[in-house]
């Protein structure tokens, strides 16, 4: 496909001595590198970082305390639901 594109001096120039070290047209080889970066940026936009958030936990009871332990599992709010 045919088309017309205002490439910056030092871009094309670039260009020019990719082409001399591999061959091949201006045409084929922007098109190769546009090719290479739109794929990358879809890449990167399909799949978003992953980002882990941990805090430090601590037990709400003295575990060494029974008649501790056993009040915190008795109230309603930690009680199993059936």
């Amino acid at each position: 496909m045919r088309t017309t594109l205002d490439i910056e001096r030092l871009v094309l120039k670039e260009l020019r001595e990719i082409q001399k070290r591999e061959g091949g047209t201006l045409g084929s080889i922007a098109s190769r590198l546009l090719a290479e970066a739109l794929g990358r940026s879809s890449r990167r936009a399909a799949s978003p970082a992953f980002r882990w958030t941990a805090r430090k936990m601590e037990a709400s009871v003295d575990l060494a305390d029974k008649d501790a332990v056993y009040a915190i599992l008795d109230r309603a709010d930690h009680a199993a639901e059936p």
